[in-house]
């Protein structure tokens, strides 16, 4: 009476809302339905014959797996009872008589991974650089980009050799126009984030009338790595979600060598609408080759990926179902916004803390606004499952595989939206583990741009000129300014130390007041751009009873310039990596945070 109750309110199978109260194990459930439906019932006791068995591709769309053979007939697992023209299709296929047998989600994952663990593999592996090898970072730099930076190399040394000063010149010259560019555009893109609708806003009252029988199945894609100590945390946070739980396929995505958290996972005895998925190893060791494995099988109509620390909000699936419905059929991604819960910690959260609420509430909803590609947050992106699929998913060789996919779908026709609910995630507090992260996301964007940019001017009739712009400001820019940054601060304290008489030979005419503008208004626009990021986020967070934002933390945008200088320490080792362990995804700690630091006024 309690299932049927609640399905007249939320639609779905009885039987998956009998699992998810706790109501029926999976075994009795199973057995029962077979029993109505006149077919056999199976459970793990099978050895997968590996000399037969569906291509994968089939054994997907028909969710059946073979699971013994023998003279007569073949056994196939399944999911739900196959109709006759799939039954047909089949033994055709086969060349055999079918005997089908029901089998639990876990029996099929199972199975799944006996019969397909090379197919997986290859699939959250390899299936991009085979497909698309052009939208591949498999390969870092292509033969023609080799080529063009040695040609540059050998321009800078001949030009040295015979002019020195006039080559210095040239290149100052570049470097401030791409630098005052740069700056004007950002804060330009930034003004258009404050703009009324710049994000897409889903109100209370439009989440509390959400008909619950019209939402369909939601896949949650975890990745996880030595995450064990975040691990609890993370199921309490999932089980804060406002969606029916029988139409979730919440899939934990554990890497074969993370043991304890296995161990952890399994001693739980979690819902059946999680599922624990043992990554294989091999490489690339990737958080997007994992989403890849984890994406395979999906169930959900839409797919959100979580990191293990993140906090979403209660509503944020409801309010990205919504937000699809309101967007044109070519949004393929929703895109929640990310802050952190412990930004009071020490002045490094608190300078990530500004950075986040910049580039979140503010710079990505300019950049929507422009209609120019829109570099996606490692979480809390929302993507239709099957278009996700089409589009190979992510690239397990970027290391900041976000990014590089939200240039992939603006390059297919398709657009990304920002709607107005948070993913509280936890700030990075250590230094080391800080500068560990950054250099990872820096060396992405590196990665992204020397692919999309191997054949730029094909880019450019794909994305248009506004686009094209769109992806130098953002993608180039991010890499590119931490990099410089150290020689011009270097010029400014000898000129102003020592007076070094060869400073002003590369500043000449409108050269220096364009690089006084910048140093004074341009270093101003930055600054205040992440102060204002700070008041723009409290001004939409004033009605969340259970979170506090702090004024305090605008003052600290007054010390951003040494942030900035721990961007560039990042930046070159970012540089090195990229050389050295282009596919070396350096992990970053979590659980770091002291719960007296978070600004959950609840409990943690």
């Amino acid at each position: 009476n309690k299932a049927l109750e609640f399905q007249q309110k939320s639609g779905g199978a009885i039987g998956d809302i009998l699992l998810s109260f706790n109501l029926v194990d999976a075994q009795t459930l199973c057995r029962t339905i077979a029993s109505q439906q006149g077919i056999g019932r199976t459970g793990c006791q099978f050895d997968i014959d590996s000399s037969v068995k569906l291509p994968e591709e089939i054994a997907r769309e028909f969710k059946a797996i073979v699971v013994h053979t023998s003279l007569r007939r073949v056994v196939v697992a399944v999911a739900q009872k196959l109709t006759p023209d799939q039954l047909g299709r089949l033994e055709t296929l086969l060349d055999h008589r079918i005997e089908q047998v029901l089998a639990t989600h876990a029996e099929l994952q199972y199975f799944w991974n006996l019969a397909y663990a090379e197919e997986l593999l290859a699939i959250s592996t390899e299936k991009l650089a085979v497909d698309r090898p052009d939208q591949s970072a498999v390969v870092i730099f292509n033969t023609r980009q080799w080529a063009v930076m040695a040609a540059l190399f050998a321009a800078l040394i001949i030009g040295l050799c015979f002019n020195w000063l006039r080559t210095i010149l040239v290149i100052n010259v570049v470097i401030q126009m791409l630098y005052f560019v740069a700056a004007a555009l950002k804060f330009y893109m930034t003004l258009l984030g404050t703009r009324s609708g710049a994000q897409i806003i889903i109100t209370d009252e439009e989440v509390a009338a959400v008909d619950e029988r019209s939402l369909p199945v939601y896949t949650v894609l975890v990745p996880m790595y030595k995450e064990s100590c975040v691990i609890r945390q993370l199921v309490a946070n999932l089980e804060r979600l406002d969606y029916p739980k029988h139409k979730l396929d919440i899939r934990l995505l554990v890497e074969e060598d993370d043991l304890e958290a296995q161990r952890l996972l399994r001693s739980m005895y979690l819902p059946p609408y999680y599922t624990m998925l043992i990554v294989p190893d091999g490489k690339p060791k990737t958080k997007p080759k994992a989403c890849n494995y984890g994406l395979i099988n999906a169930r959900g109509e839409y797919v959100v990926i979580y990191d293990a620390e993140d906090r979403p909000d209660p509503d944020q699936l409801k309010k990205a179902y919504l937000a699809f419905q309101r967007s044109p059929g070519n949004c393929c991604c929703i895109q929640a916004k990310l802050n952190y819960y412990n930004s009071e910690q020490n002045l490094l959260t608190r300078w990530f803390t500004q950075e986040y609420s910049m580039w979140f509430d503010l710079l990505l909803p300019g950049l929507m606004q422009l209609k120019v590609p829109i570099p996606l947050g490692g979480t809390s992106n929302h993507f239709k499952t099957e278009v996700l699929k089409n589009l190979n998913a992510w690239d397990p060789h970027n290391v900041t595989e976000d990014a590089d996919l939200g240039i992939r779908l603006y390059v297919e026709g398709f657009t990304t939206g920002i709607v107005n609910s948070w993913t509280w995630e936890e700030a990075n507090s250590h230094l080391v583990n800080w500068i560990r992260q950054r250099s990872r996301w820096i060396k992405g964007y590196m990665q992204t741009w020397l692919v999309h940019m191997r054949f730029p001017l094909r880019l450019w009739r794909q994305v248009g000129s506004r686009g094209m712009l769109g992806v130098q400001v953002i993608v180039l820019a991010t890499p590119l300014l931490p990099l410089i940054n150290p020689f011009l601060w270097l010029m400014m304290i000898l000129w102003f130390a020592a007076g070094y008489h060869f400073i002003p030979l590369l500043f000449p005419g409108p050269i220096y007041y364009l690089a006084a503008l910048e140093l004074v208004i341009g270093n101003f626009l930055f600054v205040f751009s992440n102060a204002i990021g700070v008041y723009w986020i409290i001004s939409e967070l004033h009605q969340k009873r259970d979170f506090t934002f702090s004024y305090s933390l605008v003052k600290y945008a007054l010390l951003t310039p040494f942030y900035w200088m721990l961007m560039s320490v990042a930046a070159y080792k970012a540089a090195v990596q990229l050389i050295t362990r282009p596919f070396y995804w350096e992990k970053t700690d979590h659980g770091l945070t002291n719960t007296s630091y978070c600004g959950w006024k609840t409990s943690a």
